[in-house]
Formats: C-alpha cells, structure tokens, sequence
C-alpha cells in the first residue's frame, strides 16, 4: 500500500505544480494565402487540462466558422507530467483582402493575432472532372542551385476509399519537401472538390532544361460502390498532372571557383566573449549564418584564413533547418578558439561572403567588420629576467658577508676584495682567450646559419596557393603548388613529381592530374582545363591521402612438392 501511496502522492504534486505554472496558449493555421470560397483550419493548443472554451465570437466579421472538434492527451514519462488540449476550427474567408485572425482569449490567456491573404478566384481555373491535380511553381527559369518553390494539389469530388499521391521526381535535381500539407474545401465551375495541397522545394544540379516526371494519383472510386457488395473496394481510378519544364541558368562566370550561393536573404554576425583578454588563454568567437532559400547542406565552410599573432581552433559547426510552405531557412553556427600568442592590439580582418540575391538578380555580401583586440601579457607572457653585474670594482675592501635585519625581507649582500692581482690578471688572460676562440668558432659556423635562416624563410605552400593557380589555369604554377604543398603536408609520402601523387588520392582526382599532365606535357594542347572540377577536389576531398592496403604473406611454409 506504502508504494502505490508515495505514487498517487508524486502524481497529485505534479498535477499541482502544473496548475500553478503559467499555462501555454497556442494558434496555428495549416495555410496563410488562400482563394475565395476555399477552407482552412486553424488549431489552438493550451498545456493544461482545462474547462474554458475559446471564445470564437472574435471571428465573425471576417471569417466564418463551418465547424469544429477538441481533444486532449496526457502524457507521464521519468516523473514529468503534461497534458494538452486542442480545438480544430474549420474557417472560410469572407472577403477577398489581408484579414487578421485576433487574438482569441482562452481562461486568462490570449493567442497571437495570425494574418490571412485572401485572393479572387482563378478565371483560369476550370473543373477537370471528378478527380485532377494541379501543379504550380513560383519560377519557370532559375540558377543552378536557386530554390524553386513547387505546389501540388489534388482535387476530388468523389469518394475516395484509397490512394497515394507520388512525389515529383526530376533527373539532376534535389526535391524536398516543405510541409505535411493541408486539406481543405474548394469550389470549382459551382462543383464542391476536396483538395489535398502539398509544397515542395526544387534545386537544380545542372544548368540546361530540367524536365518534372508527371504526378500521378492512385485510388479506389468508393461512390458507385453497391450497398449490397461487402467485398468491393471501389474501382480503380487514376490521375496525371501535365508535364513541366524548367529553364537552368548556369552559375555567372564571375562567381566560377567560388561558393554560389543564390538566396533571397543571407546574413551573419558575431559575439566574443567578455573581455580581458590575455596571451594563451582562448577567446571564443561565435559565428552564425543565416540563410533564406537554401538548406544546412549547401551552406559553405566559414573560411576565416589565417590571422596574425593568432592561433585558431574551430569546433564542430552545428547547423539547422527550418521548413515553411514557402521556403527553406538554414542555420550554421560556428564557435572558434582564438589564442593570442603576442600582447598588444591584434587586429582581426574583416570577413566578407558573397552571395547572389535572388530577388533583385544582383552580388551582394554578407560581412563581419574588423575587430582590434586588446590582449594583456598574462600569465603565459615571457619576461626576460635582469641579470646584475657581479664583477664591480671594489677596490681597497674586504671580503665580508652580511644579512640584512629586516626578517619581511631576507637578503645576502657579497662584496668582492681583490686580495691577489696575479690570480685575477690570469684569470683575465683566460676568459680573454675564450673569448677569441669563440668569436672564431661564430665566424666560421655563420655560413650554416645563414643556410637555417634561409631554410626558416622557405615558404609555406597553402591550399589558397593552389586553388590560385585554378582560378588562373596557371597549369605550370598548379604543377609546381600542389607537389611543394603534397610533400609539406605528407612528410612520410615525399614525391618527386605530381604523378607519383595518383597512388594516394580518388580516382577523380586521379583523373584530373592525368589531365594536367597532358595539358604540360602533350604536344596537343587541346584539352580542357576542367576548373571546376578542380576546384571541387581541392576544397573537398581530394586531396586527403588514402592509405594504401598492403597484403601480407602466409605465414605458412610453401608446400615442397
């Protein structure tokens, strides 16, 4: 009895802590524009069990109410307790015009006011019969990689028992979708349709006509069903949406070899920690970009370059993406490690990404200003520590050692008597002759020296180098950055030429270093200079060396005979 006592008890005090927390009123509706004569619902939700009703009374002058349910859930998991309540009201537009929903007072809570967009019907728009899809699309013509918003529904005015609704599929390009979709009423030619809309969001992959597979609808017709025919289901029946075509721009020559990003809105910022700033210990600077018409998976790496007097630690990126019935919206977040290896003022560059604005056709840049960081010595700042001259002429004194009384501050005072000057002129003779023997040591080793520091001037080949030479088709400099830079990154894998590199990389880029052999070294210098490719590899993959499997021998003798 004890247990089920300490349980009903725990039950009872979450029921009270939830009573007495701030209850959460929610409205949603499943589609903000709609056409004259056609339904939509809108869903408020509160997380408390609840009595009140919503008070609908507040939509009668623009909208009228054809119906409504409610349900509630109760869910218990590890101790924590929650309940929600829902109300589905079915809403018809009385106008044509922006309309706002109000806010709609549940108990002592309100929801947020939610604008509605009501157009006049379509002259266009005919009735197809009993069943029949339509697809629209916000553009005909876009760039590779412009997002292309795609709606498709599917009216009936029969009975439907079944039936599935394929997904547009075209070769060369990305489909996803954006929402579960809606359903709602419509009319057409004075005929009543069910409609079943969905968006989706299209991302050509190449540049050329892309062409959209027709959607097709598959079902069973419930209406002629007899009464007296247990067993039917219904007769098939079938639609098909009229092919589609698309036009795709290829990315603008000027943009070639860098990150293409067409969208209507890209912005990003930046937060530091708080200041003060010392020498090895890190600052953390947070990066975020946002981005209007593109997901998390075409959002480029945040390339910061190298900084000055400045060590840098990336952490993992975390990204995001948020789905509407009108577009894609990306998140990438991006937190950096910044280590200061100089005190003083250390400027950071400014930081500028440029992207391509999809509703005025123009370039434009996302940028994070400069920024001078005031960085104090710290704890890890090196001080050259002062070194007395002991050897202090004192002369006609004796040799005598004191403390000093102060206890606070405990010192040794030595003082140096010149008691035999033979002693310190040989003494004198013998550091004089180190001295000489020394300085010819220096003249004679300044030669390798001068080797070292010239070897410490070497430069350093990045991949910046590379991709350099790419964007220039400089073939020779491309031969000569990526075999310095290969041989500096892979210090157990030196090579002597580029061709030597192919046993370590893909085989795309295998291909590719074949190519600018033929470009440096054939007498047909006809080939293509395949950029993007390039491009491509180096900033992706490419280059990262593959280990090579290597088999070992049995162990076992080899048979005799």
């Amino acid at each position: 009895m004890k247990p089920m006592i300490g349980k009903s008890i725990q039950i009872i005090a979450l029921l009270m802590i939830s009573t007495l927390s701030q209850a959460l009123v929610t409205a949603q509706v499943d589609r903000t524009q709609v056409v004259i004569g056609e339904t939509f619902n809108l869903v408020i939700s509160i997380d408390e069990n609840t009595n009140d009703q919503p008070d609908l009374s507040v939509l009668e002058n623009d909208f009228r109410v054809l119906g409504s349910s409610q349900s509630s859930s109760t869910n218990i998991v590890n101790n924590s307790y929650s309940i929600e309540k829902k109300w589905q009201i079915s809403l018809m537009s009385l106008g044509v015009g922006e309309a706002v929903i109000p806010a709609i007072k549940l108990g002592s809570q309100s929801t947020q006011p939610i604008k509605i967009t009501t157009s006049q019907n379509d002259p266009n728009a005919k009735a197809n019969g009993d069943i029949f899809i339509e697809v629209e699309t916000d553009k005909k013509t876009a760039f590779v990689k412009e997002q292309i918003i795609m709606t498709v529904k599917l009216f009936y005015s029969i009975s439907l028992s079944e039936g599935s609704l394929s997904e547009p599929i075209a070769s060369g390009a990305i489909v996803t979708q954006l929402d579960k979709g809606a359903n709602y009423r419509t009319n057409r030619d004075g005929k009543t349709y069910e409609v079943i809309e969905r968006h989706y969001a299209l991302f050509a992959e190449k540049s050329g006509t892309l062409d959209l597979n027709p959607i097709i609808f598959n079902g069973r017709d419930n209406t002629s069903r007899r009464s007296f025919s247990m067993f039917s289901t219904g007769k098939p029946i079938r639609a098909v949406s009229q092919s589609m075509s698309f036009d795709i721009k290829p990315i603008p020559q000027s943009s070639i070899g860098k990150d293409w990003l067409p969208a209507t809105n890209i912005q990003i910022s930046q937060d530091w920690s708080e200041q003060p700033y010392k020498v090895g210990e890190p600052i953390t600077r947070t990066i975020t970009l946002y981005i209007d018409g593109l997901s998390e998976t075409q959002i480029p790496d945040i390339d910061l370059g190298e900084i000055e007097d400045i060590r840098v630690y990336p952490e993992q990126p975390q990204t995001q993406t948020e789905k509407t019935a009108q577009t894609i919206k990306s998140y990438k977040q991006v937190k950096l490690a910044l280590i200061p290896t100089h005190a003083g003022a250390i400027r950071i560059p400014e930081y500028q990404l440029e992207w391509y604005n999809t509703n005025s056709g123009e370039i434009e840049y996302a940028k994070l200003p400069p920024v001078t960081l005031n960085v104090d010595a710290g704890e890890f700042a090196v001080k050259t520590p002062e070194v007395p001259n002991i050897f202090e002429d004192n002369k006609n004194t004796s040799t005598k050692v004191s403390q000093s009384t102060d206890a606070k501050d405990p010192s040794t005072v030595v003082e140096f008597v010149e008691k035999d000057s033979t002693l310190w002129k040989t003494l004198t003779a013998v550091f004089a002759l180190l001295w000489i023997i020394t300085v010819l040591f220096l003249l004679k080793k300044s030669p390798n020296k001068k080797d070292s520091q010239d070897e410490e001037k070497e430069i350093i080949i990045s991949k910046k180098h590379i991709k350099t030479a790419i964007e220039k088709q400089d073939k020779a400099q491309l031969e000569k950055s990526l075999l310095t830079w290969w041989n500096q990154q892979y210090a157990d894998k030196q090579v002597f030429n580029i061709s030597q590199i192919k046993a370590w990389v893909n085989p795309e880029m295998q291909d590719l270093i074949a190519d600018i052999e033929n470009h440096l070294y054939s007498s047909n210098d006809d080939h293509e200079f395949k950029q993007v490719e390039w491009l491509k590899q180096v900033k992706g993959k490419g280059l990262v060396a593959i280990e090579q499997k290597t088999e070992h021998p049995s162990d076992k003798l080899p048979s005799l005979y």
